[in-house]
């Protein structure tokens, strides 16, 4: 009785975790968008300081406020470069694009779109990772959870009638043996 209502609560409360974390996810800045976005106003002929003003207006997350305001204000390139030094990931890359393109007065258009590009394939890559963490972390949790559903459906019966005839070092062994291998899947499954 107990397991199975431990079971049905973990698996309804597995979805409104989810729904937490993807708010938390929303919230966050989508590299791909901000830098497709520059493409885009660069492609339509909008400077590189009007395409990161209004690509950093159309998102409202925090890393791109210093962005917007220092675009906005007419500041030199090298405050905006510094307001995309301070993005994750392709940030140190962004700002390089925006200095080179400054001085040599070249077309950046095509470096956002591949930092664009490359956003997309990091998040990428970070969803799988997330993914099989997450897999890995219900395998441990399965693993290292069944040497407790036995004890918890009928071992300890066995185990006290094994130490009535004799057997209470095999039984301190076995258990000893348990909780080492628990502690070590946890400690896996926790990294």
């Amino acid at each position: 009785m107990f397991v199975t209502t431990a079971v049905a609560l973990l698996i309804l409360s597995v979805p409104s975790w989810e729904r937490i974390r993807s708010r938390h996810r929303r919230s966050q800045l989508d590299e791909h968008q901000f830098y497709a976005a520059v493409h885009a106003e660069m492609r339509g002929g909008a400077s590189l300081r009007r395409a990161l003003a209004d690509a950093a207006a159309g998102h409202d997350a925090a890393e791109l406020r210093a962005v917007r305001r220092a675009a906005s204000s007419g500041a030199p390139i090298a405050g905006i470069a510094a307001g995309l030094r301070s993005l994750p990931g392709s940030g140190d890359r962004a700002a390089v694009a925006v200095r080179v393109a400054a001085r040599s007065g070249g077309m950046a258009a095509d470096v956002f779109l591949r930092l664009a590009d490359r956003a997309s394939e990091d998040a990428e890559l970070a969803r799988q990772r997330r993914v099989l963490t997450t897999q890995a972390r219900m395998s441990a949790l399965i693993v290292g959870g069944l040497p407790l559903a036995w004890l918890a459906l009928g071992g300890v019966g066995r185990i006290h009638t094994l130490v009535e005839h004799g057997g209470l070092p095999i039984v301190a062994i076995g258990l000893g043996m348990e909780a080492i291998g628990v502690a070590l899947v946890w400690r896996l499954a926790s990294k």
